[in-house]
This record gives structure tokens, sequence and C-alpha cells, in this order.
């Protein structure tokens, strides 16, 4: 690595970083104050407020966790802060008149609006959903005292579409969707007849698989009558591998979306052919919303430079409150891509990726003016 490249990556990553901590202090101060009788009627414990605000920072809030939605904004005001600072020390002109290109200076800048890209996938699509489904326990159990009775739903079905696979749950605890009791599993054929009956004393979900306990099954011929009677009890667990559906499937079922991955909503969608069309056009907006957000890591940084490079004639702090405008016409854009689309008017891809697409156009023709 250069060490012009070392040198920008550090004074632009310490910005970056104090702005992440800035705003995540400020976003934890604030929802603290609105908590804080909650927290203390329920005599939470210091340990445990910590924790859950660890936890918390990850948790989805809309359509995205928080640090991916404000992680944007620290990587254009920490590129501003950065690249103004070069500017008011002339360090651009001389970088530029070694003849080092315009992308090559952008080089650093690109590589960790990119990293932090793939850091903000990652992070939305493992810790957040599992970060979520932990708040909401968290304040269910400890701040809200709800019983958990309304944790449990009686005679929970589940339908699986494509599979033409049927669950019956006697007892389902939407805290531990991965655990289900009384279990009666129906199998279909294509054409609708009855194939195969199931019933366990519990199902598990282990290994990415579900095991049964005390399995019994019924089977049925072509014309739908049973062939013999039930089986005797398993005395060991049985196996399923064939039996995709998971625990997030169940709790989709419940529309807790926020507690699902990317992959997860979009096979809630998949296996469904009965839903509705507004439902399912509103479901496809979400996702590709939120598949298009950790990208904009990357494109805010093309915004970034061409903001800079008109720092000699306008000034550093119209600038850095130019930045800003920006960010708040991006967001402005996503809601109201998220809006049309779920109103029809844009298709879901083009709703999801409108603000990213545009912003895309705009620093690439801006990059290409100053080039000139």
């Amino acid at each position: 690595m250069r060490i012009i490249t070392r040198y920008a990556l550090k004074e632009y990553l310490i910005p970056f970083l104090y702005c992440m901590a800035a705003f995540s202090l400020i976003y934890l101060v604030l929802d603290i104050f609105d908590r804080f009788t909650e927290f203390i009627e329920a005599q939470v414990p210091l340990w445990q407020i910590l924790f859950f605000y660890a936890h918390y920072l990850f948790a989805v809030t809309g359509f995205a966790p928080f640090i991916v939605v404000v992680m944007p904004v620290a990587l254009l005001l920490g590129e501003l802060y950065t690249l103004v600072n070069f500017a008011r020390h002339n360090e651009l002109t001389a970088l530029r008149a070694t003849g080092m290109s315009l992308y090559r200076l952008m080089f650093p800048f690109l590589l960790v609006g990119f990293c932090a890209a793939l850091f903000c996938l990652v992070i939305q699509e493992t810790i957040g959903p599992q970060a979520t489904l932990w708040v909401k326990r968290f304040e269910a159990e400890n701040i809200k005292k709800r019983p958990a009775q309304e944790n449990m739903f009686m005679d929970f079905l589940y339908h699986t579409g494509g599979d033409h696979r049927h669950w019956l749950v006697r007892v389902f605890d939407s805290r531990t969707p991965g655990r289900c009791k009384d279990v009666k599993i129906t199998q279909d054929l294509k054409d609708g007849s009855l194939a195969e009956e199931l019933w366990a004393e519990k199902a598990e979900w282990l290994d990415g698989k579900w095991w049964f306990f005390g399995l019994k099954t019924q089977k049925y011929d072509l014309r739908g009558e049973p062939v013999g009677g039930p089986s005797k009890p398993v005395p060991y667990p049985v196996e399923k591998p064939e039996y995709k559906e998971t625990p997030q499937d169940f709790l989709q079922e419940l529309n807790q979306t926020d507690t699902l991955s990317s992959w997860e909503m979009y096979r809630y969608v998949a296996n469904r052919p009965n839903l509705s069309r507004t439902t399912r056009i509103r479901r496809h907006v979400d996702l590709q919303a939120r598949l298009a957000m950790p990208w904009t890591c990357f494109v805010v940084i093309l915004i970034g430079m061409p903001a800079v490079m008109t720092t000699s004639r306008k000034g550093a702090l119209f600038t850095v409150l130019g930045a800003i405008a920006v960010l708040f016409i991006f967001f402005f854009l996503v809601h109201l891509g998220m809006i049309l689309g779920k109103r029809e008017l844009l298709t879901p891809w083009l709703a999801g990726w409108l603000p990213n697409l545009i912003f895309l156009g705009a620093g690439l023709t801006g990059l290409l003016v100053i080039r000139r």
C-alpha cells in the first residue's frame, strides 16, 4: 500500500469513527431519556441496560438497523472533513500537481465505502434480525412485564405453499419459535389430495433441521384413503431435512418482518402464491429497500468528491451545509420511493433502488465535470 493511500486512510478513518460514535451516542441518549422511567419502575439492573443498548444499536428500526442507516451519513461527513482539510492545506493541489489522477485520489475513500457496504450488509442480514428479536423479548419480559401468555399462540397454522405442507402447532411460543409442542403436519400431493399425516409430541429446530420427538405417521394412497393405521410413536428423535421451513418463517407469519433476513423475506413471499397482490408488492418493496440501503455507503463517497472540489470557489462551510442538505434529500427519496412502490406507481426494485440510482448518476456526472 502506497504512503499516500495509508495517509489518506488514516486521515479519513479518524473523523469517520468520531462521527459514528457521536451519532450512536446521541441516538442512545435520546432513547435513554425516553425509557428512563420504564427502567426505574421495572428496576432493571445497570448491566442489563448496557447489554440492552448493545443490542439496540443493531436492532432493525423501520426497515434497516440504525447502524446501517447512519453509516452513510458518517462516511460522507468524514470524507468532507478530510478533503476540506486537504484543500485548506493545499494538499489536494500538491497531489494533483504530482500527476495523481482524480480516481487514484478517490481510491482510499472508495475502498472504505465498499468495505462499509459489505459490513452493513452482513450486519443487516445476520446480527440485525437476531438483535431485534432479543430486544423485543427483553422489553416484553423485563420492562413491560408482559405475561408469558401474550407470547403463546394456540392452534398456530402455517402453510408452506410450494411444498403443499400444512403445520398445526397446538402450543406455539413466539419467544422460542424453534421449539413447538403438540405438532400435526399434513402433506398434500400437487393435486391437493392427502398424502401423509404426522403427529409429534414436540418439534425442535436443531443444527438447521427439524427434529421430531414421539413421531407418529399415517400414510394415504393416491385416492386419499388411509393405508393401514397410524404408526406407533418412534422412541427416538426423527430428522426431517426435507422440511425447509424455518422458525423465522413462523415469525413471519406473525408479521414480525423486522426479525427476518432478506433471504427469509424472499422465501416468505415465494412460498405463498395465494398472497394478495397488494401484500406481495409491499413485501417486495420492503425487501428491495433493505437490499439497497447498505450500498448507500459506496454511493455517498461519489457525492463527496465533487462537492469538495468546489470548495475553493464557494467555501468549506457551504460545502458541508450542502452535503447535509443532500443527505436529507436522499432519505426523503428513500421514503418517497417506498410510498410510490407500495402504491404501485413504481416497480418494487425501482422503488427500493431509486435513491441510489439517482445519486450514483449525480456523483458520476459530478466527477466527469470536475475532471475536465
